[in-house]
């Protein structure tokens, strides 16, 4: 009884241990291809790029070239069903490139802005005291104008400087001349009435008001 069972047994994993020995398949690696794109002649994603300047009908022209190239291979592969049919899709996307070229806005080009003016500064301290010592250093008033013409053509003044200048000229007249080279460059105009205390007679207040008055050339 024990051999009959015994055998039964054997018989019983015999079919499992022939399951369990065969090799199972290799498994098949998978196919990973990229997601497909727009359809042919579909509208082209609208991604963020740098929007670029080109002439219209050059591009419209090379456009045209390059559908009526395709149209000739298309011809020659009438045999070659996929060659054809990749030779259409290109044409349906040219077109559509195309399309989007003579619906797209003229591009506003801005106005260029002119360049910004040269920051204007008054003299320098240590210039000032250069321009004064070479006013004092001539015994003439003409002399001492000439100075002061030649250092006003390319220097701006303050009002307390000024002020400093015209101390050193003796006669009004001669103060009233140098006025007419300084107010051009004078940068702080609204400080002008402390200028008055550089005259002593009516007359020639009157004088400086009225340069003062004269507009900037």
């Amino acid at each position: 009884m024990r051999a009959v069972l015994i055998a039964v047994a054997t018989l019983l994993a015999a079919p499992a241990l022939a399951q369990n020995n065969k090799q199972e398949p290799p498994t098949a690696k998978a196919d990973f291809r990229p997601p497909p794109g727009p359809g042919p002649g579909a509208p082209l994603p609208n991604t963020q790029a740098t929007p670029v300047v080109v002439d219209r009908d050059t591009l419209m022209r090379q456009l045209a070239v390059i559908n009526d190239r395709l149209a000739q291979a298309a011809s020659k592969a009438k045999k070659d069903k996929q060659l054809l049919k990749l030779i259409d899709d290109a044409r349906a996307d040219l077109k559509e490139v195309g399309r989007q070229v003579t619906n797209a806005p003229p591009t506003r080009l801005e106005p260029q802005r002119p360049p910004p003016l040269p920051t204007v500064q008054p003299i320098t301290e240590a210039m000032l005291r250069s321009l004064v010592a070479a006013i004092r250093n001539e015994p003439f008033s003409d002399d001492q104008l000439a100075v002061l013409e030649e250092a006003v053509s390319t220097q701006y003044f303050l009002v307390a400087q000024t002020q400093d200048i015209l101390r050193n000229f003796r006669f009004s007249q001669d103060r009233l001349k140098a006025m007419r080279m300084l107010r051009p460059r004078l940068l702080d105009l609204e400080n002008g009435f402390k200028l008055y205390e550089s005259f002593d007679y009516s007359n020639d207040k009157d004088e400086l008001k009225r340069i003062l008055a004269a507009p900037t050339p």
